[in-house]
Order: structure tokens, then C-alpha cells, then sequence
């Protein structure tokens, strides 16, 4: 995960309405990423064979993250402003 730039870390978390990082949050904040990222792949291959496919889908991702309880709304449920 180092190729997570700390320009990038600060954007993120800027938009998240945080000020300032401190030197030694980027390597941390880099780890829990990580960590989550693994999980929630895991949680996609199950989900994946669950369904006997090969491809992972973008279904797959949505379902993998409602069972990690994630709440995250599809594109396709998103209000779109003309």
C-alpha cells in the first residue's frame, strides 16, 4: 500500500473534513487500508463461488460489501440532477 501517495492520504482525508495529518498517520491509515481492502476481497471470492462465475461482477463488490455492512448505494440508485 505505499504507492498510496501522502498527497492522495491528505486529500482523502480533507474531504472527510479533516485539517491537518501528522507525519506518522500516513503509514497507520495506510495499514488499515490495507487490511480492509483484503477483507473485503475475501469477502468477494466467497461471494463470487457462492455464485459458480469466475468473473467477479460488480454485484459481487455491492453484495460483498452489504454483508461487511457497508452502505453503499449503486450508481443506478443514485438521484441525478438534470
Amino acid at each position: 500500500m505505499e504507492t498510496i501517495s501522502k498527497p492522495s492520504l491528505t486529500k482523502l482525508a480533507r474531504q472527510a473534513g479533516i485539517k491537518s495529518l501528522s507525519d506518522d498517520c500516513f503509514e497507520t491509515i495506510r495499514h488499515v487500508m490495507n487490511n480492509k481492502i483484503d477483507e473485503i476481497i475475501k469477502t468477494m471470492l466467497i461471494v463470487n463461488s457462492e455464485h459458480k462465475t469466475k468473473t467477479i461482477i460488480v454485484n459481487d463488490v455491492y453484495e460483498s460489501l452489504q454483508i461487511l455492512n457497508h452502505n453503499v448505494a449503486e450508481s443506478s440508485e443514485l438521484n441525478t440532477k438534470s
